[in-house]
Order: structure tokens, then sequence, then C-alpha cells
């Protein structure tokens, strides 16, 4: 009997739980709240050239906690988006493993204040974890990865995606880039599709991956996705001197070329590394950092700036653009004449890039760029084509 008793009351005591759980979770009229159904990839709104970002690039541990001076940047440069930059490790292009190194990036608490700083400013925000090699061998890039274990290396890429969609959703990232230009995994079209469904089961927001500017055509799981991520590192001139018109020229054919393939894939486009060094052959090898590190050129730079904007600002398949890349530290050294990086900051490239996301944004009467200048610091040639309220010249 006592047995019995003690059944009846353990019984009872379930019950009386049961029904307290399902009030916990009843919203104020007594319904069962659940998660909302996510839409369906490609179905969520978008406007065009609604994303208007600079990329950041994590390079080391941050103490001073100077990354969040460098959003404040952003924030100031007319951008409406930060894309942070993640980055993992593989010794080589041979190698199975992927590693996340400490002293290469912020830890999560740190990245979740960036994070937090950068929505109080206004910004949205993009993550994009990347891979890199340690130790390349010649000529090996992550777009050339040949492991010796594809379902190791595959293993840890998806740890690498989830370790970063976890925080994407923590925070409330806005959008999230699967990886970078690994051309030889594109062709492995389910272990992506894998991926992506274990990414949207963590991360609510939308989801992209920045394919090369030659390769978007090869990858067949941008259904699976929300647009279209690719590159701009076309050579424009063959070698012959920049100028805007002849850059806007080498660029109709890639236009023509984007447009009318993005009317089939259906999503759109988002450029996810817009970015010229400033070098005197950056129109032509715009991806080789390491042409002319010692012969700036920042008038060709801008020149680059001014004929893609002008290309593309406008057309209704474009969800946007996003710059590569801001300074890496505040202490960076940016002068037109000696900085040869990709950076725009303190170059006239910068006062093309804020007019036309200040032009996009409605806000084109603002301060003009980090030049300390303005616009009337723009060479002459440039000057007479900064957009008021549309570029000039726009196709």
């Amino acid at each position: 009997m006592r047995k019995d008793k003690t059944f009846i009351l353990i019984i009872f005591g379930a019950a009386i739980l049961g029904v307290v759980y399902v009030q916990f979770l009843a919203g104020p009229g007594g319904t069962v709240k659940t998660p909302p159904a996510r839409p369906a990839a490609g179905t969520q709104p978008f406007t065009p050239c609604d994303y208007r970002g600079i990329s950041l690039q994590f390079h080391g541990w941050d103490p001073q906690n100077t990354y969040a001076k460098l959003i404040t940047e952003i924030s100031q440069s007319g951008a409406n988006m930060v894309c942070l930059v993640a980055t993992a490790y593989m010794e080589n292009a041979g190698s199975s493993s992927i590693f996340i190194e400490a002293r290469k990036i912020p830890p999560f608490e740190q990245m979740k204040k960036l994070i937090a700083h950068a929505h109080s400013l206004g910004l949205k925000v993009a993550l994009m974890p990347i891979v890199l090699m340690e130790n390349p061998r010649e000529g090996e890039w992550r777009g050339k990865i040949n492991p010796s274990n594809w379902d190791k290396w595959w293993q840890d890429y998806n740890y690498y995606m989830m370790h970063y969609a976890w925080l994407a959703q923590e925070t409330g990232v806005d959008l999230f880039i699967l990886g970078s230009e690994l051309i030889s995994t594109e062709t492995q079209t389910d272990r992506w599709r894998s991926l992506i469904k274990q990414a949207r089961e963590a991360y609510r927001g939308k989801l992209t991956y920045s394919s090369n500017w030659d390769h978007y055509t090869v990858v067949k799981f941008w259904d699976d996705l929300d647009m279209v991520g690719m590159t701009t590192y076309y050579d424009l001139t063959g070698g012959k001197e920049p100028t805007v018109e002849l850059m806007m020229n080498s660029w109709l054919p890639h236009k023509q070329k984007i447009l009318d393939w993005q009317k089939t894939a259906g999503k759109p486009i988002l450029f996810t590394e817009v970015g010229w060094p400033n070098q005197v052959t950056c129109a032509q090898y715009p991806w080789n950092y390491y042409a002319a590190p010692d012969k700036p050129q920042p008038k060709y730079q801008a020149d680059c700036f001014e004929a893609f904007f002008r290309t593309f600002v406008g057309e209704p398949g474009i969800a946007g653009f996003l710059v590569w890349e801001w300074r890496s530290s505040v202490d960076q050294a940016v002068s037109p004449d000696k900085d040869t990086s990709y950076c725009p900051y303190g170059k006239p490239a910068m006062d093309v890039i804020s007019s036309y996301y200040r032009m996009l944004g409605g806000t084109a009467s603002g301060p003009a760029s980090q030049t300390g200048s303005g616009p009337s610091s723009r060479p002459d040639s440039q000057s007479a084509s900064r957009p008021a309220t549309q570029p000039a010249g726009h196709p």
C-alpha cells in the first residue's frame, strides 16, 4: 500500500510540474510561445544597395580595445555596416586541420562587446570567418586547399563555422558569411548544404558565402543562402593607363554577365570584397598586394572605386558592398604616399567611398571622410564627378 501511495504522489507531482512548466512558457494570453519560423532562404525582403559596409579584419588580441575605436571611425565614414573578419589557420594547403590562434583573435567576450558597440553606433554587423595559411608553400592560398583527409577538414571547418554562428546568434549579428574563396571546396555541394543547414539551426539571420570573382557560377548551393557573395578583383586595364572612363568600359561586360546571371539565380548580389591596394598596379592586379608595394598611387586607387560605384550603384539586383578593408590598428600609417595597403582611410579613395555611401544613405551633405580636408582634397579629375544625388555618368 505504501508503494502505491508513493507512486500516486509521484504521478501527481509530475502533473503539477507539467502544468507549471506550460504556464511558464505561455504568453500573457495563455498561449504557449514557440520560436518564430525562419523565412525560407532568399524570401526575406532586401533593399537595393542597403549594405554599405567596410571590413575590419582582426589581427590579434586587443587588450587596449583599439578595435572599438576603429569601429567608431567606420561609423563616421558614411558606412552603415561593419564586417568583422575572424581568422583561423591551416598549416598549409595540404593540411586537414584548422585551428584558431588565440594570440591573433579577440576572445569571445571582447567580440561580444565590439558587436554591441557597433550596434550602439547604428551600424549593422556582418561576421565573416575566413581561413588563412600559417606557413603556405609556394603558390598556395585558401582557394587551392587540398587536404590529405577531406572528412577531417570538413569536420574542423564545420566546428569553426558553428563556433561563430552561435556567437552571431547570441549577439544579433545581421549577416553571417560562411567563409571566403574556398574554390577547391565549392564542387562539394552536399557538404556545403549540410553546413548551411547546421548554421541555420543555430543562427536566425541572413546567410551568404563569399565566392571568388571568377568562380561564382560554379557554386551550386546559392539556393540555400539568402544572397550571392562575390569579390571584385577583375583586371580593368590590361596594362593600360587607368582612367575612370577606361575602367567603366571594362566593367560593362562583367556587369552584364553578373546581372544576367543574377536574374537566373534569383538572389541579390553582395560584393563582399570591394578593394584596390594603393599601388600603381591596382587596376590591373587588384588581388595582388605584393605587385608594387613600393609604388603608391592614390589617384589610381580612388579612380578604381569611382568607376566601380558608377557602374553598380542603383542596380536593383545589388544588395550592397563591403569595402576591403579598414586599417588594422590606430597606429597604422595611412599616408597616401607611403601606405600601399588596401586601406582607404586617409586617402582620396575614402572621399569616393564616403560620397557614395552618404548619397545612398540620404546624407550626401554630411562630412566627407577622414582625410581631413573633405571632397576638395580629391584630384581634380575626380572632383567633377563626385555624386550629389546620383553618380554622374551612371549607366
